[in-house]
């Protein structure tokens, strides 16, 4: 079954969900399509069972990683931006799935499971980084009228554009550096100014 996943995660990354059919994975993964379909049914259920290991090694680890470390609101969120740069950097076939997914399903029904997925992953982040902030802000590092949802979608933007921008470099290690003390700074300005 690993095989297959490993297979359809290749696959989904350079071809998208919409140009990969099942037939391409059991090929790739040297399996034969019944056996394809033994296992995941469907080909929505191969990569709904894809994204939730790419949720598991990316946004569950950060929220994991982040929730056990001590420190103030700027060294949690510059580790949440390390961690999911690492990520990217380790797995760039899974930031390819997670951004053409988003934009695949961007205008599907709310019913739809593969848009349900990436809507959770962005909701975990989402709640990440209020808890942080809010947690900041019960400590007073933060004053109280901060704006968490401004400053958690200044987060993710930055983010997302910062992950599109280094996988269309071609994932060039220079570029990736260059991004990341970007992302650096960007959080740095934002909270130092804040905490003032």
């Amino acid at each position: 079954m690993a095989g297959i996943k490993d297979a359809a995660v290749r696959l989904f990354a350079s071809r998208g969900y919409a140009n990969t059919s099942l037939e391409d994975v059991a090929t790739a993964a040297g399996f034969t399509k019944g056996a394809v379909y033994y296992y995941f049914k469907s080909k929505e259920r191969l990569l709904l069972n894809v994204m939730q290991d790419i949720e598991g090694r990316s946004i569950d680890k950060t929220v994991a990683a982040v929730h056990s470390r001590d420190g103030t609101v700027l060294e949690k969120m510059l580790e949440f931006s390390t961690l999911h740069g690492r990520w990217a950097a380790e797995a760039p076939d899974d930031l390819a799935i997670l951004m053409l997914m988003s934009i695949e399903t961007a205008k599907a029904k709310a019913k739809n499971g593969i848009r349900k997925r990436v809507l959770a992953f962005y909701s975990k982040m989402e709640e990440l980084l209020t808890e942080v902030i809010e947690q900041g802000k019960a400590r007073g590092e933060l004053p109280a009228g901060f704006s968490t949802a401004e400053a958690v979608t200044r987060t993710i933007a930055h983010h997302d554009g910062n992950m599109l921008l280094w996988y269309r470099s071609g994932c060039d290690a220079t570029v990736g550096r260059m991004l990341t003390a970007s992302a650096r700074h960007t959080l740095e300005e934002l909270f130092r100014k804040s905490s003032r």
